[in-house]
C-alpha cells in the first residue's frame, strides 16, 4: 500500500469520527485523510480546523457518494452510526470496488448487544464476554433483545459476500470530552446527567450495582489508528478481519451506583443541584425520567477487550471517574442545547 494512504472516515462532524480525524491529522500528517459531513456549515468548521483534510458532503443515505468515497479509499472508518444497515453495506460495496484489491472497513459496533439483567435490574452479573474466547457466542447471539446485533451481522454477511477484509470495533460506555471540532458529547453520562439536572437530584435504578464496561474517548480513537496502522501494512498486518475481526474495547469495569453518586456531588459541587442525594428509583419510575433508562443504566454490558491487547493495545488516559467533572461541566453549560448531539450522529 501507499506510504500515502487515503483513509475516509464518516461522520467527522461527530464525536467519534471528529475525534478521529484530530488524531489522525496529529499523528499522520502524510495520510490523505477524507471525511464526511453532512452540510456546508460542518464542511467550513473541519476546514477551517483542518485544511489539509479533504471534506465531502453526504451522508450514510447517500449511495453514490458512499460508493464513490469507498471505491478510492485505501482504509475507510465507518464511526457515523452503529445502527445503519444500508449505509454500511453500501460502503463495504464501494471497498470491493477498490483496484487492484478491496479496501479495508473498520465499523463501529458496540457493546450494548451484551446487555443482560440475569439477577433483576441494578443487581450485578459475573458474565464477562472475551471477545476471542467467546467469539461464537457473541456472533450467534439472536438479533431480538441485542441492540447492534442486526448490523453486526450484515457486516459481517457483506463481508462474506463482497470478500472484504472488514473490522468490527465495539466500545462499551464512552467517556470523556470529544476532540474534535463539532460535537464534543458521548451518550450514557450525558443523557444520565441531564436527567439528574431537570429532575433536580440523582437516581440509580434499584441498588444500583449492575456493573459496565467504559473507555475513554482518547483511548478508543487509538484504538481505531491502530487497526488504520495495521491495514496499511502488507496483508493486513497482525490484525484479524473479516470475520475473526471483532474487537471490543473496554479499559475499566464500574458500577452505575458509584457513577451515579460521582456524578451528583460534581453537580454539587458545581452549584448547579441542591443535594448530593441518590435516590433508588424502580424501573417503573426510572422510565418516566428517560425512556431509554433500564437499557442506558439498568443492567449489566461487560466485556473483555483480549484481541486488541494482543495488537499492543493499552488504555492510557484514566479513568471514568477523573473523567465526570468534565463531563459535568459540558452538560451544566450546555443544558438543553445539545439533546440531539449523541456519539454516533454526524
Amino acid at each position: 500500500m501507499s506510504d500515502t494512504p487515503r483513509i475516509f472516515v464518516t461522520g467527522g462532524s461527530g464525536y467519534l469520527g471528529g475525534s478521529i480525524v484530530n488524531e489522525l491529522v496529529a499523528k499522520h500528517s502524510n495520510w490523505n485523510i477524507v471525511t464526511l459531513v453532512r452540510n456546508d456549515q460542518q464542511k467550513k468548521i473541519m476546514l477551517d480546523t483542518y485544511p489539509k483534510v479533504e471534506v465531502v458532503i453526504g451522508d450514510l443515505d447517500n449511495k453514490e457518494v458512499l460508493l464513490a468515497e469507498a471505491s478510492k479509499a485505501d482504509v475507510i472508518l465507518q464511526v457515523a452510526s452503529s445502527d445503519h444497515i444500508p449505509g454500511v453495506e453500501t460502503i463495504i460495496e464501494g471497498a470491493s470496488r477498490r483496484r487492484p484489491t478491496p479496501a479495508y472497513v473498520i465499523h463501529v459496533g458496540g457493546t450494548g448487544m451484551l446487555h443482560e439483567v440475569p439477577n433483576g435490574y441494578g443487581q450485578p452479573s459475573e458474565k464477562v464476554y472475551h471477545d476471542m474466547a467467546d467469539l461464537t457466542e457473541i456472533t450467534s447471539l439472536p438479533v431480538e433483545g441485542h441492540v447492534h446485533r442486526d448490523v453486526d451481522r450484515a457486516v459481517l454477511d457483506a463481508q462474506k459476500r463482497f470478500s472484504v477484509p472488514t473490522a468490527i470495533i465495539c466500545p462499551p460506555l464512552i467517556h470523556g470530552v470529544g476532540t474534535g471540532p463539532i460535537k464534543k458529547r458521548s451518550i450514557q453520562i450525558p443523557y444520565l446527567t441531564e436527567t439528574f439536572l431537570k429532575r433536580g437530584k440523582g437516581f440509580s435504578i434499584l441498588e444500583g450495582k449492575n456493573i459496565w464496561d467504559a473507555v475513554h474517548i482518547r483511548d478508543l480513537v487509538d484504538a481505531f489508528i491502530l487497526l488504520a496502522e495495521e491495514a496499511v501494512k502488507p496483508n493486513g498486518g497482525d490484525a484479524q478481519w473479516g470475520q475473526k475481526g471483532y474487537y471490543f474495547v473496554e479499559a475499566q469495569a464500574f458500577n452505575w451506583g458509584a457513577v451515579a453518586a460521582a456524578i451528583s456531588k460534581s453537580l454539587y459541587d458545581q452549584g448547579a443541584i441542591k443535594s448530593t442525594q441518590v435516590d433508588q428509583l424502580s424501573v417503573e419510575d426510572a422510565v418516566t425520567q428517560h425512556p431509554w433508562a433500564p437499557l442506558l443504566w439498568g443492567g449489566n454490558c461487560r466485556s473483555a477487550a483480549d484481541r486488541l491487547r494482543r495488537l499492543g493495545w493499552k488504555a492510557k488516559k484514566g479513568d471514568i471517574f477523573a473523567s465526570l467533572p468534565s463531563m459535568v461541566a459540558e452538560e451544566v453549560k450546555n443544558l438543553g442545547a445539545q439533546n440531539a448531539t449523541l456519539t454516533f450522529d454526524h
